[in-house]
């Protein structure tokens, strides 16, 4: 035991040291906004009707709901600080490396080729995408229920002797019969795995294949289909033979089977409604069997020799000789296997147990726009490291000189795969460099890796350079829709409107029912101040989607400043004959609203030259020195001035001032006052019935508790 824990412990140590830098990385572009930073439901942490979301939503195409509660609960830990998150994901790949080598030293009571196995798991490169990316919390959390499983399945398994039943813990046995097999299923450690089982679906579906791997591991090492009186589990010593009708074993399965169906159907439902699932009946079955040979293949290359990892690998067009050469390298290993199954079982079942894994994934049913993704190798890995530590063993059986070869090979592999670990996650560091280098080492002319990196630019502030990418995805893929989207937008942030305009026009010549394309047009069309057209377009995007709260914004703002439009030379006419503090202040509203701050300043401090006490003037000009997009506006200081005496005249009993107040302490970075602030202002709206003004304060409270000031914009 003494041993098995020092292992245990070194093989921690070692993934630490591997993924040590995760704890640095932040949030991409890549779904993370869906996950978690722009997800609301995940940001109220665990409540009663976030809970019932997670149980109810098919969001980003998927139904994980246990995925979804520990986002929940990360999110109420640690915010929308991502370190946090990232130490999440490393401690269960950490957990999942421990649990691997505890099973398999259970299944084959063997000790250095299950940690062998466990840390080829642990530090292979193919795992940096499942460690180190945020929004795939579902591969590390539903692999540690599947090695919960498989745990609880050894315990199990380890019962169940010759033609008769063992009731676990009890030490009688029953005779074969179907109230015997049912009373077998009612074992404790069968009904833990059944529920670890189910646990591990609700985190990620990829799991459906485990009661194959189940019935594949009572084959090897269990030996359960032999009766053969050999060296099997801890029954060796006794010599009992094996359990050996297959009817046995496949009703041993059967609920994990209807867990499985279950999980499938409502995995379609939730990938059809979010439109993941990718048309493909142009392909009849065999060009599908077809390309999933390819991708075995390819996986099978990446995780030999992982050179020129990638977030995102497209599918492309491979010579007829080279498609029929990959092809063909999975089905010749799977006879090489069959036909040393005797004498090599654990052959047989290591490979059995890459193929099985990834059926799920392999594009027999294709979701998403990628040809294959390392993430999708995170369980099904373990089968191929098991075939090289038992290879290995066996030639380190074969003499001294061997055995010292294999030891020095084994360490040798484990050093280079941390090593390149580490340098694969220097490509994580930013959005930038992830998407750069996924368009440098798939295809430079790749639309896909463009586009992504385009946006990663965009979001860096360069639009120069997102620009080309984006024009760069459109010359290889014309019609690709969100490329030309993504590209209006950029280039109306550069104010180059008639381009921008042209942009959605190609959308909506193709698709005259995108609502996106006539928002965003709506959108460039308010900054020319082209308000009728603008209009127009927001209630073309609200017929297609009716009832969308951005649109309906977007349309009351185009609205408001067209109406000010017109008011506003009536106003500093007005002004001219007798300057009061109110004409000020509605010039200085218009003024902000037309995105214009500084003067809009102007007018609210001679508003409050006039009347230095008016609380509805001080509460404007707080909230907008608090959650200005300007930074050159923002003023911590000054804002919480203004606010405070807003407050103090009211007697802080209005709510929307001591809304204003909290934005204005997070703003100064003061977030426990802005924190115990939003509070009070929730508990006010609520006392007066308002649940607007109540749901509004409530999401405020959640970027103040996350540590993150509010900012305001008036640009649909």
């Amino acid at each position: 035991m003494r041993r098995e824990i020092l292992i245990c412990v070194a093989l921690s140590v070692l993934t630490l040291a591997a993924f040590w830098p995760v704890g640095q990385l932040g949030f991409m572009l890549f779904d993370d906004h869906d996950y978690v930073t722009e997800n609301p439901n995940v940001q109220a942490g665990i409540t009663a009707d976030s809970f019932r979301w997670a149980f109810t939503t098919a969001h980003a195409s998927n139904w994980h709901p246990v995925t979804w509660l520990s986002h929940m609960l990360d999110f109420q830990l640690f915010g929308l600080d991502p370190s946090g998150h990232h130490w999440v994901n490393l401690g269960f790949h950490i957990a999942n490396t421990v649990l691997l080598f505890v099973v398999l030293r259970e299944l084959t009571q063997t000790v250095w080729r299950s940690a062998l196995v466990a840390a080829l798991f642990a530090l292979h490169p193919m795992r940096v995408e499942s460690v180190a990316w945020i929004s795939e919390r579902k591969d590390v959390l539903s692999v540690f229920f599947a090695m919960l499983t498989l745990w609880a399945w050894a315990r199990y398994a380890q019962r169940v002797t010759g033609d008769k039943w063992q009731v676990a813990g009890s030490g009688k046995t029953v005779r074969d019969s179907f109230m015997s097999r049912v009373t077998c299923h009612m074992s404790p450690y069968y009904c833990l795995a059944l529920i670890f089982f189910a646990l591990g679906l609700m985190s990620k579906p990829m799991l459906v294949t485990l009661p194959v791997i189940l019935l594949l591991l009572d084959f090897w090492p269990l030996k359960r289909m032999s009766r053969d009186e050999g060296r099997g589990t801890r029954a060796d010593s006794k010599n009992i033979p094996q359990l050996s009708t297959f009817n046995h074993l496949l009703f041993e399965k059967l609920p994990f089977a209807v867990l499985s169906l279950a999980s499938c159907i409502v995995t379609v439902w939730a990938q059809d409604r979010g439109g993941a699932v990718v048309a493909i009946d142009r392909l009849s079955w065999c060009w599908r069997v077809a390309d999933s040979l390819v991708f075995y293949a390819a996986y099978l290359g990446k995780i030999i020799w992982p050179q020129n990892l990638a977030i995102f690998y497209p599918y492309i067009h491979i010579p007829v000789w080279q498609f029929v050469c990959m092809g063909l390298v999975p089905v010749l290993i799977t006879i090489f296997c069959i036909r040393r199954a005797r004498s090599q079982p654990w052959l047989l079942a290591g490979w059995c147990w890459f193929v099985v894994m990834l059926l799920p994934v392999i594009g027999l049913v294709q979701v998403g726009m990628q040809s294959i993704a390392d993430r999708y190798t995170y369980l099904p890995a373990i089968g191929l490291f098991i075939v090289v530590a038992w290879g290995m063993a066996g030639l380190a059986s074969l003499s001294k000189q061997w055995r010292t070869g294999m030891v020095l090979a084994a360490t040798a592999l484990i050093a280079a795969c941390l090593l390149d670990t580490r340098h694969q996650l220097h490509y994580w560091r930013d959005n930038v460099t992830l998407f750069g280098r996924a368009a440098e080492v798939t295809q430079q002319d790749n639309s896909m890796s463009n586009f992504l990196l385009g946006n990663a630019y965009a979001e860096a502030g360069d639009m120069e350079a997102a620009a080309r990418c984006f024009r760069k995805a459109l010359e290889v893929a014309p019609d690709f829709e969100q490329a030309h989207d993504q590209l209006g937008q950029v280039l109306a942030q550069q104010n180059k409107y008639a381009e921008a305009e042209a942009q959605f026009g190609e959308i909506l010549a193709r698709n005259p029912y995108s609502a996106n394309a006539h928002k965003h047009l709506g959108n460039v069309l308010v900054r020319e101040e082209k308000y009728a057209e603008a209009e127009a377009e927001y209630s073309n995007a609200l017929m297609i989607k009716p009832g969308d709260a951005g649109i309906e914004k977007a349309l009351a703002i185009a609205n408001l400043k067209a109406e000010n439009d017109q008011k506003l030379p009536g106003l500093y006419s007005a002004l001219k004959i007798l300057p009061t503090a109110e004409t000020h202040t509605e010039i200085a509203v218009i003024l902000a609203v037309k995105e214009q701050y500084p003067d809009a300043i102007g007018h609210y401090l001679e508003a409050l030259r006039l009347r230095p006490d008016s609380s509805d003037v001080l509460n404007n000009l707080a909230w907008l020195l608090a959650t200005c997009t300007d930074a050159n506006i923002r003023n911590g200081a000054q804002a919480v001035k203004y606010a405070e005496r807003a407050c103090e005249l009211t007697h802080y009993h209005m709510t929307p001032m001591v809304g204003t107040l909290a934005a204005a302490y997070a703003e100064a970075g003061r977030f426990d006052e802005a924190i115990a602030t939003a509070k009070k202002a929730c508990a006010l709206a609520a006392a007066a019935g308002d649940q607007n003004l109540l749901q509004r304060n409530q999401e405020l409270l959640v970027l103040y508790r996350a540590h993150q000031p509010y900012r305001e914009t008036t640009n649909p």
